[in-house]
């Protein structure tokens, strides 16, 4: 993959590229910094995956992912030193959002994300699909666990191709709504979790302690194809 780094700080910079020159997915590094740049690489295609600074003096993170648009739109990842633009970034349909300092693993797993997701919304689907103990056929429009056919509602497959087409990322309740129920409205908003909910009951093992369709807190939901350890964060 092509990889972009947007960030006006050239530390920043150098640190990111040299934890992504080990990474055999990625092929090609580009890097600017400032936002004017990073839009006017992404326009032209440049870039599989962009890693944006949040904060840059002519053009910030946020309006470089607002102005990228259309089927080549690369996978976006924030690099920032502040949590607090967790949820504007992920209303703007952020891959991952990744905090300084960075910490390799994390940003390698972006990549694996970023590998997936890029699959999916570029080449289509695969034929079937599997997380845990369930498979999806999307041709049928069929669920199986432990080779047991799902009955999903509708909505609730939709809500369940939403998040697999992520690859891993985290999907906004918002964006959710928009993308699944066709509205946004923050008043309405339960109706993910309570979709969530039926999935939890129907395809993981333990619906209250979940290992695959996991809370991101304050953000949204990620489906974890290869369970986390029953320590770690998320439910």
């Amino acid at each position: 993959m092509r990889a972009l780094i947007a960030d006006d700080e050239a530390p920043a910079r150098r640190r990111l590229a040299g934890v992504l020159r080990r990474l055999p997915a990625i092929g090609e590094i580009l890097e600017c910094a400032g936002g004017r740049a990073a839009l006017d690489l992404i326009r032209r295609d440049a870039a599989d995956v962009a890693f944006l600074d949040i904060e840059m003096p002519d053009l910030d993170g946020l309006a470089v992912a607002a102005g990228a648009s259309g089927p080549e739109r690369p996978a976006l990842v924030f690099v920032t030193a502040y949590q607090q633009y967790a949820v504007r970034a992920f209303e703007v349909e952020a891959l991952d959002y990744l905090l300084k300092p960075l910490d390799d693993d994390r940003v390698a797993e972006s990549v694996r994300r970023a590998a997936r997701y890029l699959r999916f919304v570029r080449d289509g689907p695969p034929a079937i699909d599997r997380f845990g103990a369930v498979t999806v056929d999307y041709g049928r429009r069929q669920v199986t666990r432990d080779g047991r056919r799902v009955a999903l509602r509708p909505r609730e497959y939709e809500l369940l191709v939403a998040l697999l087409r992520r690859g891993g990322g985290i999907a906004g309740r918002t964006e959710l709504l928009r993308e699944v129920w066709g509205y946004a409205d923050s008043v309405v908003s339960r109706t993910v979790d309570t979709h969530i909910n039926a999935l939890r009951r129907q395809l993981e093992d333990d619906p209250a302690a979940p290992r695959h369709i996991v809370t991101v807190r304050h953000y949204g939901y990620r489906l974890e194809r290869e369970a986390p350890d029953p320590g770690s964060a998320g439910g």
